[in-house]
């Protein structure tokens, strides 16, 4: 008769006060696991920044010898980048004006 278990009130009582004590734990794991979440996300966001700051510094840097490149050849070939120009003017016309 020891080995059966006990039913009635007391215990579905202890049942409960199991229940209860792993739902607390359950909820602590889960408070920290946000925590641990939280620390990494905003580790990863300060990450990108950096890199991100550091591509559009590179960016910026080739930006600004295409543009000194461009800006000497038009000042030696004027009319060769006129030209130039004008023809990519038209082709860009013909494909706006085909749709």
């Amino acid at each position: 008769m020891a080995d059966m278990p006990k039913t009635g009130p007391a215990a579905a009582d202890a049942h409960l006060d199991e229940l209860k004590a792993d739902l607390a734990a359950v909820k602590a794991d889960l408070a920290q696991l946000m925590q641990t979440l939280s620390r990494t996300a905003r580790h990863g966001v300060d990450g990108a920044g950096e890199e991100a700051e550091a591509a559009m510094g590179e960016v910026s840097e080739w930006a600004e010898g295409q543009y000194a490149t461009l800006r000497d050849y038009i000042q030696e070939k004027p009319i060769t980048a006129c030209a130039i120009s004008a023809g990519v003017g038209a082709v860009l016309g013909l494909i706006l004006l085909r749709r």
